[in-house]
């Protein structure tokens, strides 16, 4: 999606150009590292002609409008996406069959849990050149 703002707002830059780079009897003048119609001090003239044929100038101009346009659409588009409702991801009603299919599934998890589960005791890990720790037996109860 980015590539094609890109692409609107350099044709857009374009637009602006093209009227001010076809009148030709303006002078451009370099001040420094920036170029401006008007005469500064040290500032040099620059020969800043459009080589473009009409036709090419034509086609240029057309490639904008049209380029214009899609950009529109493609806004207009987006901004009507994110108009539209974001679900909040809550699970969408399940019929009665599945709910009483989800109980069962629960109550076989619950009892297949062994007791080892329900402890756990964190080891660090060994560092390079030690034996490794031992665990510790436990005695039933």
């Amino acid at each position: 999606m980015n590539n094609y703002m890109t692409v609107a707002l350099v044709c857009t830059a374009l637009a602006w150009v093209a009227p001010a780079a076809a009148q030709g009897t303006q002078n451009v003048y370099r001040c420094g590292n920036t170029y401006s119609q008007q005469p500064c001090a040290d500032g040099k003239l620059v020969a800043a002609s459009d080589s473009r044929s009409a036709a090419q100038k034509s086609q240029t101009d057309e490639a904008t409008k049209r380029d214009s346009k899609a950009a529109d659409a493609m806004e207009k588009a987006r901004v009507k996406e994110e108009a539209k409702p974001v679900p909040v991801g809550m699970p969408a009603d399940k019929p009665a069959s599945a709910q009483k299919d989800t109980k069962k599934s629960e109550r076989k998890t619950k009892k297949s849990k062994s007791k080892k589960d329900e402890h756990f005791t964190a080891v660090a890990p060994k560092k390079p050149g030690e034996e490794p720790v031992k665990k510790k037996a436990k005695k039933d109860q």
